[in-house]
């Protein structure tokens, strides 16, 4: 004997819609619109070329390429030419003794300028970053300073401190106070904001006072935005 009941056939219908309706909803309620893709990364900061040396005295975008060198006794210190190689430029200068200050500088000027022509500064106002290639076999640090028109004779203008080894290398350097702040010795002189408006040239030195060898090294120099 059958104890179920028999159901009609109405009832297995609405029990089977029901059972539907159920399984539905644990499937996500058969909402069948997917989720829009996720919009696409921003692009990658653009960098802006300053200096790239394409030989010993000029850049790709036509700015000029000098060397000065500087010590307590001059007649103690003598340089080497300038050498390109490969996209870089290099220059030594070898100090016959200690010196209680020197220096040995490659300068960038700014895209179209050369120390003869009128003066077109460079408006890095728009930048945040500063990358350039550095080395130097000598010593293990430079210093890069950013020279407004005229340039800074005393040095007195925003100047970083970059880490360097023998092996060329790009390094990043904010361009802010804390990265390029004016030199100890200095009571006034040119800050970085105010350069930024107007640069005119960036100097790579080699600040070395010991007796013997220093030299420097330095790749293109581009800005980042």
């Amino acid at each position: 004997m059958n104890s179920h009941p028999t159901l009609s056939p109405k009832t297995r219908a609405a029990l089977a819609a029901l059972f539907s309706a159920v399984a539905l909803a644990a499937c996500g309620g058969g909402d069948s619109t997917t989720e829009p893709p996720p919009p696409p990364p921003p692009p990658a900061p653009v960098d802006t070329p300053f200096a790239t040396p394409d030989s010993a005295t000029t850049t790709a975008e036509a700015g000029a390429i000098e060397t000065y060198s500087f010590a307590e006794k001059a007649g103690e210190q003598t340089t080497t030419d300038v050498v390109y190689d490969a996209g870089t430029v290099s220059v030594g200068s070898t100090l016959a003794a200690d010196q209680a200050y020197a220096g040995l500088g490659l300068r960038y000027y700014a895209p179209g300028n050369t120390p003869e022509g009128t003066a077109a500064p460079f408006d890095a106002t728009g930048f945040t970053k500063m990358k350039i290639t550095l080395a130097s076999t000598t010593d293990g640090t430079l210093n890069i300073k950013l020279q407004p028109s005229p340039v800074s004779a005393d040095g007195c203008t925003a100047t970083a401190t970059a880490l360097v080894s023998a092996t060329a290398t790009e390094v990043e350097i904010n361009l802010d106070d804390t990265s390029f702040p004016l030199p100890g010795y200095c009571t006034s002189g040119t800050t970085v904001d105010a350069v930024k408006a107007g640069l005119y040239a960036i100097d790579i030195v080699n600040a070395g006072t010991t007796a013997g060898d220093h030299d420097v090294k330095v790749g293109a120099v581009a800005f980042v935005e």
